[in-house]
């Protein structure tokens, strides 16, 4: 996710984190002096923290950001998934800046999914990134959700580390390691790895994506290669 690319390398992952828009090559377009910016994309298969939300499935995904010069900002991202409706959309917002070499975001997010059959699934997160350098690590934690039972509950927690390094200009790679624990289902637990080749182009950036995670109830052990695609306007 968007969010998540202002201080991650490329593994979002953020995701975030995903593809997503953390992929997109973004420029800074001016709107009534506001910076926005706007970003587009496609994947094979949306993964979210080491799991497809799309049932192994392809996405279109795309979002819409505005960064002030103090550090706030303010985003939307969407994407299609395989469950709740067929559709997931992100609104958050917080504050990123730097302290002498460290980088630090931290913010709150919230997941919005259309009721489809009394499903509810929306829920929130608060999160901190830091990043150093190449090397990156976070922490969000779910703090309000309309599910009382079961994994994306209040309570549940994610920590990453990761890393990144440009080979060129346009040749990146990076690695993400994340362990997610859910505070209401057990069996649920899992650690995943994923790494990241991304070739920018004048034509939107391409990722070549590894993940793989340890078996749970929310999680399969098969290796995920997925290719995207993303641009920025």
């Amino acid at each position: 996710m968007n969010k998540l690319s202002k201080i991650l390398p490329a593994a979002a992952v953020f995701a975030t984190a995903a593809i997503s828009s953390a992929f997109a090559q973004e420029e800074e377009v001016e709107v009534e002096s506001f910076p926005i910016e706007g970003n587009i994309g496609v994947t094979s298969n949306y993964l979210f923290r080491g799991v497809t939300q799309t049932g192994d499935g392809a996405a279109v995904q795309g979002g819409l950001d505005y960064a002030h010069d103090s550090g706030i900002y303010l985003g939307t991202w969407t994407s299609n998934v395989n469950f709740a409706g067929g559709t997931e959309l992100d609104v958050y917002g917080g504050y990123a800046g730097e302290m002498e070499e460290f980088g630090y975001d931290v913010g709150v997010v919230g997941y919005l999914y259309p009721e489809k059959d009394g499903e509810d699934a929306n829920f929130a997160e608060v999160y901190l990134n830091l990043a150093y350098d190449m090397f990156a690590a976070g922490v969000a934690v779910t703090v309000a959700s309309e599910i009382d039972d079961g994994a994306f509950a209040a309570g549940d927690f994610f920590v990453y580390v990761g890393g990144g390094y440009d080979f060129s200009d346009d040749f990146s790679a990076s690695l993400t390691i994340g362990y997610y624990t859910f505070a209401e289902s057990n069996g649920s637990d899992y650690l995943y790895g994923q790494i990241d080749l991304t070739k920018s182009t004048d034509f939107g950036d391409f990722t070549f994506t590894y993940s793989q995670a340890e078996e749970s109830d929310l999680a399969s052990d098969d290796p995920l290669f997925v290719v995207s695609w993303g641009i920025g306007f």
